[in-house]
């Protein structure tokens, strides 16, 4: 399918008004002028942005999708109470039927909300996943099977299964990555054989896209002793300065919070070129605290941003977080010229690109592979229109969203999910949701 994005705001390297984008296959060939654009390629079908911001989709680099399906189940909690007495037990209740469809409504509540890219961490079963889900749905996602110290065994054959029947399907639209859950869960030895599998799977199949470690670090405040308890490990520096001397830090490793992080473990992250996926929403409601936006930025990190699972967040809003990062960084350290609008929206699209190990995602350019979002600026919130960055991060609204192309295909159109009859699928994660509490209860 060829498209011809023309009429919108178009946001590229440079704002254009009356802007288009040409997208031949998978990829965007032409972004400029709408009457330029409009003689060039004129056997390309229209679509019409007249009234709205055309911009690139948005990356949630830090999500547990078919989480959907807890939703409100286990609230006011602090994470290990969280954890313990509420979530680990109800999951061991989930089926592979479940797991899929939680995915598949979180795909579209992402889409949705123009989130073309989600990098999960959940659990694989050739009978259903999140993968499964993902492919229907049409969204773009690198995902993995999280494995613990008990599971690490399973976990890691199972991931390699994954990668061999999964990575780099549909045109590279879905990616697998390699995921130990957290040091206090997952103990050195299965860090470091989860590197040796990243290793190798690269190997094997990193033409095929970049293969990511995808990891929870420094969420909680007591995380440090609770690894150094659960190990009888060294955690002195810091938990990052921990993983470092295990020998698994690299470029291509995701850090999901990294909230309570010493001197030296931003060093450290610095020095290997980790990634740090901040989630400041899920942070807040759990009590965890407040990354350090501002220094993690400054030291020259490729900083992204996640929403964290719809259980603790509770939506995949990413418009929402794209505004409570500045807004948090601007208050906590009382300057409101820190973090400005232009700078707050790459963290949700080039850098969560960048983070995932792709370098032709997350912008309008040409070569760049077509997740294009379509948002609706005939709104009274988006006028007057001084700003387009401003509008994006403080003003626009996840149900601004009119139209969503990934991998040059339309999946979203006039706000509804191709396709899809929504109806009757919503009545299907009903029936999936009063199916798993019975379960629940009766364990």
């Amino acid at each position: 399918m060829n498209l011809l994005v023309h009429g919108g705001i178009v946001v590229s390297d440079k704002v254009i008004f009356d802007g288009a984008v040409a997208v031949e296959g998978n990829r965007i060939v032409a972004v400029g002028d709408s009457s330029e654009l409009r003689k060039r390629f004129q056997g390309f079908e229209r679509v019409n942005a007249k009234g709205c911001a055309v911009i690139p989709g948005l990356v949630n680099t830090h999500t547990h999708a078919a989480m959907t399906v807890f939703r409100g189940y286990a609230e006011d909690l602090p994470l290990f109470d969280w954890l313990n007495k509420r979530i680990w037990p109800a999951e061991s209740a989930l089926t592979p039927r479940d797991i899929e469809i939680g995915a598949q409504l979180a795909a579209y509540e992402s889409l949705l909300f123009g989130v073309t890219t989600l990098n999960s961490m959940y659990f694989y079963s050739d009978e259903g996943s999140e993968l499964h889900a993902f492919e229907k749905a049409g969204i773009r996602a690198t995902v993995g099977h999280g494995f613990f110290e008990k599971t690490v065994e399973a976990g890691l054959k199972i991931t390699e299964e994954m990668a061999r029947k999964w990575h780099g399907r549909d045109d590279g639209r879905l990616r697998v990555s390699v995921c130990p859950h957290a040091p206090y869960s997952t103990g050195p030895s299965s860090y470091k054989m989860a590197y040796e599998l990243q290793k190798k799977l690269n190997s094997l199949y990193g033409e095929k896209g970049k293969i990511i470690l995808h990891t929870h670090v420094a969420e909680s405040r007591e995380e440090a002793s609770v690894v150094k308890e659960a190990f009888k490990v060294d955690v002195s520096g810091g938990v990052v300065v921990y993983l470092s001397r295990l020998g698994v830090l690299s470029r291509d490793l995701v850090m999901a919070h990294t909230i309570h992080l010493t001197e030296e473990d931003v060093r450290v992250m610095k020095m290997f070129d980790v990634k740090p996926s901040l989630n400041p929403v899920s942070n807040l409601k759990l009590g965890m605290g407040v990354a350090d936006f501002i220094k993690l930025i400054g030291s020259g990190l490729t900083v992204s941003l996640g929403t964290d699972g719809p259980a603790s967040n509770n939506t995949l809003d990413m418009f929402e977080t794209m505004k409570i990062v500045p807004l948090l960084a601007k208050g906590l350290h009382g300057d409101p010229t820190l973090l400005p609008s232009r700078e707050a929206f790459k963290l949700a699209t080039e850098y969560g690109a960048r983070a995932l190990g792709y370098d032709d995602l997350g912008a309008i350019r040409p070569g760049y592979l077509a997740d294009i979002v379509l948002l609706d600026l005939n709104v009274p919130h988006a006028r007057p229109l001084h700003d387009i960055f401003a509008h994006l991060i403080y003003s626009a609204r996840a149900s601004d969203v009119k139209t969503v192309i990934v991998n040059g295909k339309i999946v979203v159109e006039d706000r509804k999910v191709v396709g899809v009859n929504m109806e009757s699928f919503l009545e299907e994660v009903e029936r999936v949701k009063d199916s798993l509490v019975s379960r629940i209860k009766g364990a």
